[in-house]
């Protein structure tokens, strides 16, 4: 039975970037669609800032590759493993996943307003002073841009686990 939420109606939008931040906002989406009794939409932004293709490679590659070509396969076995880590969660297995080419915050933005989408999220790696400064925030440019509900999921400090006040993802 779906359950009421303060959310305008429409699926769950994770965007993600295959880290582990990304993986903690999957889980917390996912959840979210199940409570909501609504679609989950797994979104990633190939990082390309101009007309021009880029490339990737995989960590266990050698060579570079066109950049959707790996993203694609970075995306299925990044889905793949929450699947298996989260049998529990239904909505990951009827996702819908996208990728789209851009710069991330913006196109994140643009596919939310055209998607119709009910809730943004996010992982977000908690950056601070001069990181923060020369790399900026997605997460942060999404909050300033998107007219939508966005909620940003920051994984637990790592001490909390040390300490056993760690939240289960």
């Amino acid at each position: 039975m779906a359950v009421p939420t303060p959310f305008a109606a429409g699926p769950v939008l994770v965007a993600v970037d295959f880290s582990e931040d990304s993986r903690l906002a999957l889980v917390w989406a996912a959840r979210q669609a199940g409570l909501e009794g609504t679609q989950l939409i797994i979104l990633h932004v190939v990082h390309d800032p101009a007309a021009s293709p880029g490339f990737y490679r995989k960590p266990d590659d050698n060579y570079l590759r066109p950049m959707v070509d790996v993203a694609k396969e970075m995306m299925d076995d990044f889905i793949t493993k929450a699947k298996a880590e989260h049998p529990e969660l239904p909505a990951l297995s009827a996702a819908h996943l996208r990728l789209v080419s851009g710069l991330p915050p913006g196109r994140i933005v643009e596919f939310a307003e055209a998607e119709g989408v009910g809730i943004v999220v996010l992982g977000s790696r908690g950056r601070t002073g001069l990181a923060h400064v020369l790399l900026g925030s997605v997460a942060e440019r999404v909050v300033q841009l998107c007219p939508l509900p966005v909620v940003v999921v920051k994984a637990p400090p790592e001490n909390a686990e040390a300490s056993g006040n760690a939240v289960e993802p």
